[in-house]
Order: C-alpha cells, then sequence, then structure tokens
C-alpha cells in the first residue's frame, strides 16, 4: 500500500500546480485587444511588408476560419481523428508488451 500513497501524493501536487498556474494566467492582465506591442506578429512585420515591396496587396483568405465555428470544428474533428486512431491501437500502445518492454505482435 506505499505505492498508492505516492500516487495520491503526486496527484494532490499535479492538482496544486495546476491550479497555480491557471491562477496566474487569469490574473496576469495580458494585452490589450487590438494591441500588437513591440512584438508584432510575423504577418504584420515581415509578410505584409516584402508582400507589398513585391506589390502583391492583401486579400481574403480561401477558407474564412476568423468568422463562426470553423475553426473549432477542425480542431473536434482532428480531436476525433487522434482518438479513434489511439484507441484502435489501444492494445499495441498499453497492454500488449513482453518482458523486455518491448511491444509484441
Amino acid at each position: 500500500m506505499k505505492s498508492s500513497g505516492k500516487i495520491i501524493t503526486t496527484g494532490i501536487v499535479v492538482v496544486i500546480v495546476a491550479l497555480a498556474i491557471w491562477g496566474w494566467l487569469v490574473l496576469s492582465p495580458g494585452v490589450p485587444e487590438g494591441a500588437e506591442g513591440p512584438w508584432g506578429g510575423v504577418d504584420v512585420t515581415v509578410i505584409e511588408k516584402y508582400a507589398a515591396d513585391a506589390g502583391r496587396e492583401a486579400r481574403a483568405p480561401l477558407i474564412n476560419t476568423d468568422q463562426g465555428d470553423l475553426l473549432l470544428f477542425v480542431f473536434a474533428l482532428g480531436g476525433a481523428v487522434g482518438g479513434f486512431v489511439a484507441g484502435y491501437y489501444w492494445r499495441r500502445l498499453i497492454v500488449e508488451k513482453d518482458e523486455g518492454g518491448r511491444v509484441t505482435g
């Protein structure tokens, strides 16, 4: 029963650290809306500059993920595919191991 005490202690430490990080992120002031700050994005500082030098203007993206829930859908679809693959290979990933720790099969 010694190992279960270590698992509980480790779990408590992980929860405390996660709550501390969450609180730090929630209470930090962040960057105001629309402000680039001294470290502007790569799109603004590099790509748009060279595009303007070459005579190319910015245009609307072919697939606009900024409006609606398209970006959320893409992430959910990726998570579903990853979950399916992990579930399909679950036995090979977790269960089927030989004495040396190598996957069998």
